[in-house]
C-alpha cells in the first residue's frame, strides 16, 4: 500500500470547491471531504478509501428546481480506478438504480 497522499485526489477536491459559484454550468457544494480539518497536505492520513459528500444543483430544464446529495467513494488507485458515485437523495433517472448507484 502506498504511504503517500493521492495528489490527484487532493487537486480534484480543490477544484470541486470552486464549483460553488452560480455562474458555472453546474453548481456543487461540498459537505464532507477526507481533508476536512487539515490545513496542509502533509498532515492528512492515508486511507484505503476516501468519501466525498456534496450537493449538486443541475442546470438542466427537468432538474433545475432541485438539488441532489451525492456520495463519491474513491480508492487509493484513483484516478486509475473510477470512483463509485451514489445519489443519497432519491432521483428518478434511467441511468440510476434504486439504490442510487
Amino acid at each position: 500500500m502506498s504511504t503517500k497522499l493521492n495528489k490527484p485526489l487532493w487537486i480534484n477536491i480543490c477544484r470541486l470547491k470552486l464549483l460553488r459559484k452560480d455562474t458555472g454550468p453546474v453548481k456543487f457544494i461540498l459537505e464532507k471531504t477526507p481533508f476536512d480539518g487539515f490545513d496542509e497536505v502533509e498532515q492528512i492520513t492515508v486511507l484505503d478509501e476516501y468519501v466525498v459528500i456534496g450537493r449538486v444543483f443541475p442546470q438542466s430544464d427537468i432538474y433545475r428546481e432541485s438539488s441532489f446529495r451525492i456520495e463519491i467513494k474513491l480508492t487509493l488507485k484513483y484516478p486509475l480506478e473510477a470512483p463509485v458515485v451514489r445519489f443519497l437523495t432519491p432521483i428518478y433517472h434511467p441511468n440510476i438504480e434504486q439504490d442510487g448507484k
